[in-house]
């Protein structure tokens, strides 16, 4: 049976929650699935699903490769809250993901845990309220079956 990117993105989302409980990321909540409202739950981290290859099977079984894109929303200017603030906030929260990935490639339910891709941060508006919103491309090798 076919490994599932429903697991492997609920896994992420897991472990990235496991980092945030334990406050080694400085958000308040982590998704596996997009958020349509974010007040009072932001900074936010979502896991949402990008793609994936399956490697051929072999007498060592498949090897699943997911790809996910994971987003780090941070409320860019508010009461009590400056722009400065906003991007120490992303800088800090991009760098405890990368610990986490480091932490864990190579471990749990995958062989690697990696950035696909260089992140990219953009500004968005949800519900009128101004938002940075870093996407993370993250590439997940699960283990065979």
């Amino acid at each position: 049976m076919a490994t599932s990117r429903k697991e492997a993105r609920e896994a992420l989302a897991a472990l990235l929650e496991a980092a945030r409980a334990a406050e080694n990321l400085a958000v308040k909540t982590v998704a596996d699935s997009k958020q349509t409202a974010l007040e009072g739950i932001t900074p936010l981290i979502t896991v949402l699903g990008r793609g994936s290859r399956r490697a051929p099977l072999t007498t060592r079984g498949n090897q699943a490769i997911f790809e996910f894109i994971v987003q780090v929303w941070v409320l860019r200017k508010g009461d009590n809250w400056t722009l400065a603030e906003a991007e120490d906030a992303l800088d800090e929260i991009e760098a405890g993901i990368a610990t986490v990935y480091e932490d864990n490639s190579g471990t749990g339910n995958w062989v690697i845990l990696e950035y696909a891709d260089p992140t990219m941060i953009a500004e968005a508006k949800v519900a009128g309220v101004p938002y940075y919103v870093e996407t993370i491309p993250t590439r997940v090798f699960l283990k065979g079956n």
